[in-house]
């Protein structure tokens, strides 16, 4: 919501701008200048919060897709130490964090896996039920 109010204020301050540089550079003498000033006022900041927010919008759905690739990110990261490890000379049991990582690893492609052949599913049925009507 703050880019919506950021730009419905800018978009206010610049439509009443935009009427008093207008009568200042017209020789004719305008009697309403207040009201067209706030009628003018008034669609820039409608324009000006119809477009903050789309931008909020396209904002958050940006930060839904940081998301998605942090915890995404963060299923690997279980076996960062274990690689570490084997960089190592001799720490002990660095075979058994590396397996244990790649049991974790496995588990969360298993389960990548399952979701995405549930979402394939879906889509599939979906497309045969637009396709048969």
């Amino acid at each position: 919501m703050r880019k919506a109010v950021k730009l419905l204020l800018l978009g206010g301050v610049v439509g009443a701008a935009v009427v008093a540089v207008k009568s200042l550079r017209s020789e004719e003498q305008v009697e309403n200048l207040p009201v067209q000033a706030a009628k003018s006022a008034g669609v820039g900041a409608a324009a000006g919060g119809v477009v903050g927010l789309l931008l909020d919008v396209r904002s958050r759905r940006k930060e839904t897709r940081r998301r998605r690739f942090v915890k995404k990110a963060m299923a690997v990261i279980p076996a960062i130490p274990a690689i570490k490890s084997l960089a190592k000379p001799d720490t002990g049991d660095h075979l058994h964090d590396l397996e244990r990582a790649s049991r974790k690893a496995r588990k969360a492609a298993v389960k990548a896996a399952h979701r995405a052949q549930a979402t394939a599913e879906h889509l599939a049925e979906a497309t045969r039920e637009k396709l048969a009507s």
